[in-house]
C-alpha cells in the first residue's frame, strides 16, 4: 500500500535571515583576522608587484615589460599623452626595451590597474613577521595602507651598504651606534636571503631568448649584442643560441653596465635615474658540449674582489681574491669550495644548466636548478659595512666622509664613486652550443643621491627597539619607505622628504620616525590573485597568466 510522502517543513524567513547573518559574520571575522584582499596602487614594489602601469611588448623580440603610467610621462621624451577629447590620438609613447636596449614607440597604450593581492594577517605570537616578507601595514605618517618588504627586525641596528642589508644587535644610544667606528665593528652580518626569495628578487638584465632574429638585417634596428666574443663564435649577434666550433679557449665578456635601473621608472617625471653598479649578480647558461672535456669558468669583478666559479665534468671550485693592483699584481686565490660535480654535468649531447650567483656576500653554483656548490654557508664570506664600502669604491670610509661628511647629499649617495661590476665567461676543452644565456641582478637598496637616507650613512643610524620594523620597497630608486620618511637627519639637519608620524600614531603608538611599530602591521602578502586588469574597462579582465605566489 503506497504511503504519502511527508512534506518538508517550510524554511521560515527568520531562519533564512539567521543563516545569512551567520555567513556575513563569518566572512567579516575571516576578513578581519585571517585573510584580506588589497589593491597595489603604485609601482614602489615593481617589478615584484605592479601598481598602475602600461604594459609593452617589444616588436623586435617579443619581450614584455611594464612602465609607469601616462601621468608620469616626461614631455622631454615625447611621452606625454595629448588631449583625448574627440578623435585626437594620444602622442606616441617612447620606451626602451630593458632586455635589448632598443627604443621603440607605441600609441594608445592601454593603462592597467594595479595587482590585487591576498594578505595573511599576522596573529602574534602564533604567526610573526619574518625578514624578507612582503608586508602590508599602516603608514605611520598618513595611516594609509602601504606595502613594502620587511628588511629590519626588532632589537637590531640596520645598515644599507652598497645595496645590501647588514644587521647587528641593537646597541645603546651612547654614540657607539654611529660614526666610522660603528661600521668597522665586526659584529655586523650581511642578511642573506633564502634561495626561493633570492630567485624571486633577481631582476633580469638580459636573456638571449629575446635576441632579435637576424638583428643586423632589421631595418632601423638599434640592437647590438651585449657580449664581446673572442674565439670561433657564431650566432652571438643574431641568434638565441651561441655556437663555439673549437675546443680552444674562448670567452664572452659582458659589455653593458650591470646596474640597478628599473624599467618601470622610465616615464617618471623628475626622477633622475641614479644607476648604482649592482655587485650581486646571477649569471646562467645552458651548455651542450659536443664531446667530453668541456669546462666553463665564470669570473665576476665586484666589491674590490674577483669571484670565480670553475665547472668541469668532475668538480666545481669556488674561489675569490682581491683585485690585482700595482702593489700586488697577482694576488693569491682563496679557495672557498671544492666539490664533486653532479652526475652527467657537461655530458656530451646534453644541455647542462649552469648558474653562478654572487649574492649577499656568498658564492653559489647551481647545476640543473639544484645547489651543487657554495651557498649561504659553504660559499659565504664576511665583510663589515666599512670593508664593503672600501671594496665598492676603492677608497676607505674615512677618506670618503672626510671629503663630504654631511648626511644630506652624502658622497655615499653618488653612484660615480662606485666601481663598475664586470662579468666574463671562459670556456675550453670541447666545441659546444650555448642556450638561454642570461644575466640577473639582485635588488639594490639605494642611498638616495639628494636626500638623507636612513641607515645608509654611518652618522644616520637605524636602531630598532623590541616592537619596531624597517621597511624598504623593491623599486628602491622610486620608493618612499623607511629610508626616507622624514624629520631629523640625526645631526640636527632637517630632512625635507615628507612629514613625521601622524599625531595620533605619535601619541598612542610610537613617535619614532622611519620605523613601523608592531601594532601597525596588518599581514604578509602571499599571492597575486587578480593580476592588473586594464583600467576603465566595462568588465575588468585579469591577466590570469600572471597569477603568482609572492616571495
Amino acid at each position: 500500500m503506497p504511503t504519502s510522502a511527508t512534506p518538508s517543513p517550510a524554511i521560515s524567513i527568520k531562519e533564512t535571515l539567521t543563516s545569512v547573518m551567520i555567513a556575513f559574520m563569518m566572512a567579516f571575522v575571516f576578513r578581519g583576522f585571517v585573510i584580506e584582499g588589497f589593491l597595489i596602487p603604485t609601482g614602489s614594489m615593481a617589478p615584484t608587484l605592479m601598481g598602475k602601469h602600461m604594459r609593452f611588448v617589444a616588436p623586435e623580440t617579443g619581450a614584455d615589460f611594464s612602465v609607469g603610467p601616462w601621468d608620469y610621462a616626461d614631455p622631454g621624451l615625447n611621452n606625454r599623452p595629448l588631449s583625448t577629447q574627440g578623435a585626437e590620438p594620444r602622442a606616441a609613447i617612447s620606451v626602451v626595451d630593458p632586455i635589448t636596449g632598443t627604443r621603440f614607440q607605441e600609441t594608445d597604450v592601454p593603462l592597467s590597474a594595479g595587482d590585487r593581492v591576498f594578505v595573511l594577517k599576522y596573529l602574534m605570537p602564533l604567526f610573526n613577521p619574518k625578514r624578507w616578507d612582503v608586508v602590508v601595514f599602516k603608514n605611520p605618517g598618513t595611516r594609509e595602507n602601504y606595502i613594502k618588504r620587511l628588511v629590519g627586525l626588532p632589537n637590531e641596528q640596520i645598515a644599507l651598504v652598497a645595496g645590501d642589508v647588514f644587521a647587528r644587535r641593537a646597541v645603546p644610544s651612547d654614540g657607539s651606534e654611529r660614526g666610522v667606528k660603528a661600521w668597522q665593528d665586526d659584529s655586523w652580518r650581511v642578511q642573506r636571503k633564502p634561495e626561493h626569495v633570492q630567485r624571486a628578487m633577481f631582476q633580469t638584465l638580459f636573456d638571449s631568448l629575446y635576441t632579435p632574429p637576424s638583428a643586423s638585417s632589421l631595418v632601423g634596428s638599434t640592437y647590438s649584442s651585449p657580449w664581446r666574443a673572442e674565439g670561433s663564435w657564431t650566432g652571438v649577434d643574431t641568434d638565441v643560441t651561441y655556437r663555439q666550433d673549437s675546443p680552444s679557449p674562448s670567452t664572452l665578456t659582458w659589455k653593458r653596465p650591470i646596474d640597478d635601473a628599473v624599467a618601470y621608472n622610465q616615464s617618471r617625471v623628475g626622477l633622475q635615474q641614479t644607476r648604482f653598479p649592482a655587485p650581486d649578480v646571477g649569471a646562467s647558461l645552458g651548455i651542450e658540449p659536443d664531446t667530453d672535456g668541456a669546462n666553463a669558468t665564470a669570473l665576476l669583478e665586484a666589491l674590490g674582489h674577483e669571484y670565480r666559479a670553475q665547472v668541469s665534468q668532475s668538480e666545481i671550485v669556488l674561489s675569490m681574491r682581491l683585485l690585482p693592483s700595482p702593489d700586488e699584481p697577482d694576488p693569491a686565490w682563496a679557495e672557498l669550495v671544492r666539490t664533486k660535480a653532479p652526475k652527467r654535468t657537461l655530458a656530451p649531447g646534453r644541455v647542462t644548466k649552469v648558474e653562478f650567483w654572487h649574492a649577499d656576500q656568498a658564492l653559489s653554483v647551481f647545476i640543473d636548478g639544484a645547489l651543487s656548490a657554495g651557498g649561504p654557508e659553504d660559499g659565504a664570506y664576511e665583510l663589515t659595512p666599512a670593508q664593503r664600502i672600501a671594496g665598492a669604491t676603492g677608497r676607505s670610509l674615512e677618506s670618503l666622509l672626510a671629503q663630504r661628511p654631511a648626511i644630506t647629499k652624502s658622497i655615499l649617495g653618488n653612484p660615480d664613486v662606485y666601481r663598475p661590476t664586470k662579468l666574463k665567461w671562459s670556456f675550453e676543452g670541447a666545441a659546444f652550443t650555448l642556450h638561454r644565456v642570461t644575466i640577473k641582478r639582485d635588488i639594490y637598496y639605494q642611498h638616495n643621491f639628494r636626500k638623507a637616507t636612513r641607515g645608509a650613512h654611518p652618522n644616520f643610524p637605524v636602531v630598532l627597539n623590541s616592537d619596531q620594523f624597517f621597511m624598504c620597497g623593491d623599486n628602491s630608486p622610486s620608493s618612499l619607505d623607511s629610508r626616507l620618511w622624514a624629520l631629523g637627519a640625526g645631526n640636527g639637519s632637517p630632512n625635507p622628504w615628507g612629514t613625521g608620524p601622524d599625531p595620533w600614531i605619535s601619541d598612542q603608538v610610537d613617535n619614532t620616525v622611519g620605523v613601523v611599530h608592531r601594532d601597525l602591521l596588518i599581514g604578509k602578502a602571499f599571492v597575486v590573485y587578480f593580476p592588473a586588469p586594464l583600467k576603465d574597462t566595462a568588465v575588468p579582465i585579469p591577466d590570469l597568466g600572471r597569477v603568482r605566489w609572492i616571495w
